[in-house]
């Protein structure tokens, strides 16, 4: 058995639930990137608009994901090639997933808010 399903059964997850995760945080964050870039330029004394440059792709270095899950969104945001630190939180009352974040390779902790 490969080691990566045997994590999957340590977390009690299906594959398909775990794809499921990333393919939506694939398609949100995109989203996310959109509408935190103006709440950065907020202080600026000049808005973006259609002259002015986009914000430097690491403009935003630090998210904490509050409820993890398996870790998409840090994975989809290092697929947009989004320069950031994640903070995966597993809550304690969920399923220990915990795992899974850290065989990808990400930050991660269980907490209890």
């Amino acid at each position: 058995m490969p080691f990566h399903e045997f994590i999957f059964i340590i977390a009690g997850v299906q594959p398909e639930e775990f794809y499921e995760d990333f393919q939506y945080w694939r398609s949100a964050v995109n989203n996310y990137w959109s509408l935190l870039t103006p709440l950065i330029f907020s202080d600026h004394p000049k808005r973006p608009g259609d002259e002015d440059p986009l914000p430097p792709y690491n403009m935003i270095r630090n998210v904490m994901d509050m409820s993890a899950n398996f870790g998409g969104l840090n994975a989809a945001l290092l697929e947009e090639k989004k320069s950031v630190w994640v903070m995966n939180v597993v809550p304690a009352r969920a399923s220990n997933a915990l795992p899974l974040i850290l065989d990808r390779g990400f930050a991660g902790v269980t907490h209890d808010w």
